[in-house]
Order: structure tokens, then sequence, then C-alpha cells
């Protein structure tokens, strides 16, 4: 029982019926929900990431809580989902709890991300290229190029600047 929620991904009321092509208790499964399908993505990335998820989410956790569906649902439904929402965790080096987790759109969800180790310069949307320090700002698609600086500290400055100036909901480093 135990190996069929996490090789499908599926809670127990779901892997118990035919792989959940039937309905569940829950009236909810990986056929007709799209927020049966987030539970079951972030359960997966949680217990058994693979390929590069090993990597991207060693040490995130699941709460026990939303091991199981039902309480899962009952938070995202109070909490603002939608279809066209994606569930985020505010900090991204934190587990999916309650309190770390919120619905936000496509451009919300890109631009909070954490640091990744190709990172030289520790900063967000701050690089080094040919001997300057590069600011950008990505949103909605579009790579905004900052300029080009001498010192670090300019171009986390410029960065920074533009973002709270425009009041975008950027990772700030």
């Amino acid at each position: 029982m135990e190996r069929a929620k996490v090789m499908t991904g599926l809670c127990i009321a779901c892997a118990n019926k035919a792989g959940g092509r039937r309905r569940a208790t829950h009236g909810l499964n990986n056929s007709n929900s799209r927020l049966h399908v987030t539970w079951a993505n972030m359960k997966r990335r949680c217990l058994k990431p693979r390929g590069t998820e090993v990597h991207k989410y060693a040490g995130v956790n699941l709460c026990d809580e939303w091991m199981r569906f039902e309480p899962f649902m009952e938070w995202s439904l109070a909490n603002g989902y939608t279809d066209q929402l994606t569930l985020d965790r505010v900090d991204s080096s934190k587990g999916y709890e309650p309190s770390n987790c919120r619905y936000v759109d496509y451009n919300v969800q890109a631009a909070n991300r954490r640091i990744t180790d190709k990172n030289t310069s520790g900063h967000v949307g701050v690089y080094r290229q040919a001997g300057k320090w590069v600011a950008k700002v990505q949103w909605k698609r579009k790579q905004i190029n900052l300029g080009r600086y001498d010192d670090i500290n300019d171009a986390v400055k410029a960065r920074n600047d533009y973002l709270i100036a425009r009041d975008l909901p950027h990772t700030r480093a």
C-alpha cells in the first residue's frame, strides 16, 4: 500500500482504485483535478525526486499534515487556489508547509528562485561578464538589463532599486 502511494503519487483512496482512474473518496484524482496533480507532484518531488530534482529538492521536506490529500486540498481552497495559479514556497530553501506556501501566478513563481551553484556572485540577477558585474531582472518572460558595473555592490543596488521602484516580487539579495 505505501509503495503504491509513493510510486503513483496518489493518495490511499486513489491508489486503491485502479491507479486513480475511478473517482476517489474526495472526488479528485490525477485524471480529473489539477489540484490533485499539484499535490502528487509536490509529494513526489519531496519523497522520490528524479533527475535534476534530486539536487534541487535535497533537504526540502513535506509537512506531515500534507502527506494526505484532503488537508492539502482544504488549505489550498482556503488560501486562494485557482487553476491559473501555481503553488510557491515563500522561502524556496524551506519545505512545503502551510506557513511557507502560497498560490501565485507564473511570473511570481519564476521570480522566486534560489541562488544556484552556477551563481558566482551570491546575488540573484547579478553575474560577472568580461570583467564587469552585470545586473538584470527577468519579468514576464523579458530580460531587463540594468547595466554593467565595476563594483558588485553597485550592481546589487541597481537591481534592488529597480525591484523596489516597480514593486516587483523578486527575491532580493
